[in-house]
């Protein structure tokens, strides 16, 4: 079957689509959430939630993104976009992997969920840092990176496990660049058209049970 009349050209953009929706609609609140977690302790788990569902987003596009007909493996577009998110891949296969991590002797030494740093928004020379769960002895941690040669934080909100920062602002950036390739480049390659619906219809059913006399 010729990649312009592949249904699955159809099937990747739909899981595309709403895997960029997931990701921006997430982000757009992450560090609103955040800033109010000093302030509002039980904002603390939504904006976990986040982060996590951001970064299962960005490796689920990575997923589709590499089984797109047609798409040449090799392209400049997805080859960047798969660099400069590689990291997804890792934060993924290590909570998908949970119970193989607890189960090691050597335990490690980073808190189970990391730990989440976030910029003060009336102090940008302030960070703030959460750790989550039990604080034993020698845990480590790390908060937010600062870029001393370009002289600005990396991102205003990271996750950090082990020795790695997920910075969310320029992996986001990344995503949404290869957003504006990806997204087009199926529209155009499917011959048959792709109509994206604004509202989606809502199928209702109503069912009346009777109830039997005794």
């Amino acid at each position: 079957m010729h990649a312009s009349t592949d249904l699955r050209n159809l099937k990747c953009f739909d899981g595309l689509h709403y895997s960029f929706e997931i990701l921006e609609y997430n982000y757009k609140v992450l560090y609103e959430k955040c800033a109010s977690i000093k302030n509002n302790n039980e904002d603390l788990i939504p904006a976990l939630s986040m982060c996590w569902s951001i970064i299962d987003s960005i490796h689920r596009i990575r997923e589709i993104s590499q089984a797109v007909p047609g798409l040449n493996k090799k392209d400049q577009n997805l080859i960047s976009f798969l660099n400069e998110t590689k990291i997804a891949e890792d934060y993924r296969h290590y909570i998908q992997h949970l119970r193989g991590e607890l189960s090691k002797k050597n335990l490690n030494p980073f808190p189970v969920w990391g730990s989440l740093s976030w910029i003060d928004p009336a102090d940008e020379c302030n960070s703030h840092l959460v750790i989550f769960g039990s604080q034993i002895e020698g845990t480590s941690y790390s908060g937010c990176v600062y870029d001393r040669f370009e002289g600005k934080w990396v991102s205003k909100v990271s996750l950090s496990i082990e020795n790695y920062s997920f910075n969310f602002d320029p992996i986001y950036n990344a995503s949404i660049k290869f957003k504006s390739f990806i997204l087009p480049w199926i529209k155009a390659n499917y011959k048959p058209g792709i109509d994206i619906k604004g509202k989606l219809p809502i199928i209702s059913t109503r069912f009346e049970i009777k109830k039997e006399k005794a």
